[in-house]
């Protein structure tokens, strides 16, 4: 159902958004800056957000087939 997943996709986003308000910035300079200054925040913040997507992806993959 396309507007099933419009709505899946519009709700990531609007996680993500609330997410970059809360850390005054943004997920892709938090990883990138962080990782390249060896920052524990940034590898941390990394290997969790990767982490989460892996164990969400069997999940959501319903949603998307």
């Amino acid at each position: 159902a396309p507007a099933r997943r419009l709505a899946f996709a519009f709700g990531g986003g609007l996680l993500m958004a609330a997410g970059a308000v809360l850390a005054r910035g943004c997920t892709s300079g938090q990883a990138l800056t962080g990782g390249a200054l060896l920052s524990v925040g940034g590898w941390l913040f990394l290997g969790v957000a990767f982490a989460t997507a892996y164990a969400l992806a069997p999940l959501l993959r319903k949603v998307w087939t």
